[in-house]
């Protein structure tokens, strides 16, 4: 037992969350919601878009993590689903309600932080492993 100790602490850095960048944590009257920010996006950037998310009543409760990043000067929320028949539903038809919210959704960030271009990336379980990309373009869509 002694030698399993050191063995588990040496492990413990190979299963953190460093490698989402810095979390972020916020109570809601809902759960306990936290994300990520790398460092191409400024802690007050990525707080303020944490905010609006809360604010919008975005679902923290899944436990999966959630990440604000900028690539290609575009800010890029990348947000987790586990529900494989809404993802399927997703992909099938970009209509469907859930791919709306998320419309909606980039729509709240933007107007939170002044306009900005927002990315939605949906990614299975993981930050990793993306399924779409919802674009959100203030000049098309609106502030």
């Amino acid at each position: 037992m002694k030698c399993l100790a050191p063995a588990l602490l040496l492990l413990l850095p190979a299963c953190g969350n460093g490698a989402y960048g810095t979390e972020m944590v916020k109570d809601t009257p809902v759960a306990r919601a936290t994300m990520y920010h790398t460092d191409a996006v400024d802690a007050a950037l990525a707080d303020q878009v944490f905010q609006a998310m809360v604010d919008g009543a975005y679902n923290f409760a899944s436990d999966l993590p959630e990440q604000v990043d900028r690539v290609n000067g575009r800010l890029t929320l990348r947000l987790c689903n586990d529900n494989e028949d809404t993802i399927a539903t997703m992909l099938a038809d970009p209509t469907d309600g859930a791919y709306n919210y998320f419309h909606g959704l980039a729509g709240h960030v933007s107007r939170a932080i002044g306009g900005e271009q927002v990315d939605i990336v949906l990614c299975r379980l993981k930050l990793d492993d993306p399924y779409v990309d919802i674009p959100w373009d203030p000049a098309k869509h609106g502030v």
